[in-house]
């Protein structure tokens, strides 16, 4: 929220990276109390289902004083983000606008998961406290300009963002941290007494406390390298105190075959990201299904992508004149792709369509009851999507009736199972 380039620059580093991660449609750069004092609440809000981001800038120009920037800098950052948190969840009604949309009221009563960010993109610290606290005792995360790009670009899901930011507030939970992230050379004798002058200070409040020597990276690199979580004895209560060497964790994740593999294997999951983009967009009426889609993690994207493409390749020719279909679950979703006859009028074609789902959904003895539907013909033309959720399963008269419809077309014996529904042809 400052009135002033560095500022500007620091927003619009932040919202250029949340928005390419996040989708713009969900991220509020600088959101003004509309109908009130008209005043900005926050330098950047991320709106999705229950989740609340609430996110901080700084660009503070450090000159080697420490205290400035622990008392003054971040001391603001937290002031102004647990403002900008009384003043979204006080008694009366807020309204903020996204730049692509109306005027809307923020639902105060939708969030279970709000995490607050802190984001300096000044250059210089050797070490900071990557963790801190409200007045009110709200956690709030802290990280570098460096780190923010770098974690939202491999955490690039709400999901496998909100979970890391979970999981690295339960390992600094109620405790005092240092990060030490400078290389061996930048360490010299002023660093070492002011960093061992820092750590006084906070061992005399009488916490636990964490020393980290590495950076914001080489965390996060510990925790994708431990299966997306820390160590039970890294977040066991029983201790004092820790000190995690870590330094150079990331360099070395980064540098690992596995690491470029799994990048070379998630390059298909952007089918999700991409379709979304380029077929929902800001459609109102489609807002449901694009959060259903977003909320799924970038490992759950790999699967529905490289299910939809090996049913894409598998009727890519020969079957212009035939209708397939496929069905998988993934989550808490069932996701059925269909290939159909270009000739098929629009009104037959959605009854048939309506009729896939439900007796997927009778045939999978209601695996799932939240299904998402992709259908095309030929090269992926005339595309159609679409989200039916059943509230309740069907009656058995209902039911029948259903597998009635789907044999007068041809698509099933008495025998049909749910092994054979992964990949059947009509």
């Amino acid at each position: 929220m400052d009135s002033n380039p560095k500022g500007n620059q620091g927003e619009e580093f932040v919202n250029s990276i949340a928005n390419n991660i996040f989708l713009e449609y969900w991220c509020y750069p600088s959101p003004k109390d509309e109908k009130g004092d008209k005043k900005e609440i926050c330098d950047l809000l991320i709106i999705f289902n229950d989740v609340l981001i609430i996110i901080s800038v700084k660009n503070y120009d450090f000159k080697d004083n420490y205290d400035r920037y622990f008392n003054n800098t971040v001391g603001k950052a937290i002031k102004q983000i647990q403002g900008a948190e009384k003043k979204l969840f006080s008694g009366q009604n807020i309204y903020i606008k996204h730049p692509k949309k109306k005027s809307e009221l923020f639902k105060k009563d939708k969030y279970s998961k709000v995490f607050r960010i802190i984001v300096n993109l000044g250059k210089g610290l050797k070490f900071y406290h990557p963790s801190s606290y409200t007045q009110s005792g709200n956690h709030v995360t802290v990280m570098d300009g460096t780190a923010w790009f770098a974690i939202t670009n491999e955490m690039n899901t709400i999901t496998d963002l909100t979970d890391y930011l979970i999981a690295r507030e339960k390992l600094f939970r109620d405790k005092s941290v240092i990060m030490l992230f400078c290389s061996d050379t930048d360490y010299d004798e002023e660093t070492h007494q002011k960093f061992f002058e820092r750590m006084r200070k906070t061992q005399l409040k009488g916490e636990k406390h964490i020393y980290i020597s590495g950076s914001e990276l080489d965390l996060l690199a510990s925790y994708i390298n431990n299966s997306n979580s820390y160590p039970e004895n890294l977040t066991n209560e029983k201790y004092d105190g820790l000190f995690l060497d870590i330094d150079k964790s990331w360099e070395n994740f980064i540098s690992d075959p596995i690491f470029l593999e799994k990048k070379k294997k998630d390059r298909r999951s952007f089918f999700i990201d991409k379709f979304i983009i380029n077929e929902i967009g800001y459609r109102k009426e489609l807002k449901i299904l694009a959060e259903k889609l977003m909320s799924l993690n970038r490992f759950e994207r790999r699967i529905v992508s490289n299910h939809f493409f090996s049913f894409y390749e598998k009727y890519k020719k020969g079957f212009e004149k035939k209708f397939a279909r496929a069905f998988t679950e993934v989550s808490d979703y069932g996701f059925i792709f269909v290939k159909y006859p270009k000739s098929l009028e629009a009104e037959t074609l959605d009854n048939i369509l309506i009729l896939v789902i439900e007796s997927f959904a009778v045939h999978t003895k209601y695996l799932r009851k939240d299904f998402i539907i992709i259908a095309y013909h030929d090269d992926f033309k005339g595309l159609k999507y679409s989200n039916l959720e059943l509230k309740t399963e069907f009656s058995k008269e209902d039911e029948k009736a259903i597998i009635e419809d789907a044999k007068s077309l041809g698509w099933f014996s008495d025998s049909f199972s749910y092994k054979r529904i992964n990949e059947t042809e009509y």
